[in-house]
């Protein structure tokens, strides 16, 4: 597959990118749900979370905590891999997913490794003393995998693409807007302070002026989630390059079929 690009080609729909996966469908960031989307024509991205266990592997989880989405209990920062591995981490979805576990980085990229581009956004809750091995050992599971050319690195926490770029000067990455603490600022400046080349926002927040901001600066546009047929449509008449959604396969099922 090619590398990756963070604008489609200007005669092209925007990428269609599977939210954690097909999450509409299944336990989200489990490889049930990556590999539904993998397997689905059209499917231009998956995007999952990552954090850090107790022993250094990175986990794919969105929650700091354990409890919404796992048998588990407390921050998925104090347990070792092995003992994460223990916990249910899909009969919350469905008791038919009760074998799900919570994966690795590594699990995930291997899953995806030439069907589709990954988008690995960085939960930032740590000490800043954690940051940087944090970093490191993100960085470290994309190279062990040769898949530099697959990945968009993105995050709320500005700071860590700029952590990213420092030890990855080709790395792909995408500043995430933050309403209460971006308000007002353009997407070229959250963007141009850490070098990114892709601005993601909620659709609630997006604004014809970021739109016209994003163009004039060539920054690459995704926004989430959207989850209906009637605000992907919407998007794409305003130009944006990503829809992220938990239904990213009824979104491409019902663009194939003119709905």
């Amino acid at each position: 597959m090619k590398s990756y690009q963070p604008r489609p080609d200007s005669s092209e729909l925007p990428y269609i990118i599977a939210h954690r996966g097909i999450s509409g469908k299944a336990p989200e960031n489990t490889l049930s749900s990556f590999r539904s989307a993998v397997s689905i024509p059209g499917v231009g991205m998956i995007e999952l979370d990552v954090r850090i266990s107790q022993d250094e592997h990175i986990i794919v989880l969105h929650d700091r905590t354990l409890q919404r989405t796992t048998t588990g209990n407390g921050a998925a920062r104090n347990y070792s891999l092995r003992e994460l591995k223990e916990f249910d981490a899909g009969s919350w979805f469905h008791p038919s997913f009760a074998s799900e576990r919570i994966p690795t980085l590594v699990e995930v990229l291997r899953a995806a490794r030439g069907k589709t581009w990954v988008n690995i956004e960085l939960k930032g809750d740590l000490f800043p003393r954690d940051l940087d091995m944090f970093v490191k050992r993100v960085i470290e599971a994309v190279r062990n995998e040769s898949m530099e050319d697959q990945v968009l690195y993105s995050s709320f926490k500005h700071d860590l693409l700029a952590l990213i770029r420092r030890s990855e000067p080709k790395a792909v990455t995408g500043v995430i807007y933050n309403i209460y603490r971006d308000f007002g600022r353009s997407p070229s400046k959250l963007a141009g302070r850490v070098n990114a080349s892709v601005f993601v926002c909620a659709k609630h927040e997006l604004r014809k002026s970021m739109i016209r901001d994003a163009r004039q600066h060539e920054l690459a546009l995704y926004v989430y989630t959207l989850n209906s047929i009637q605000d992907a449509r919407k998007m794409i008449q305003l130009g944006v390059d990503g829809i992220i959604s938990d239904n990213a396969d009824e979104i491409i099922l019902a663009l194939n079929n003119h709905v």
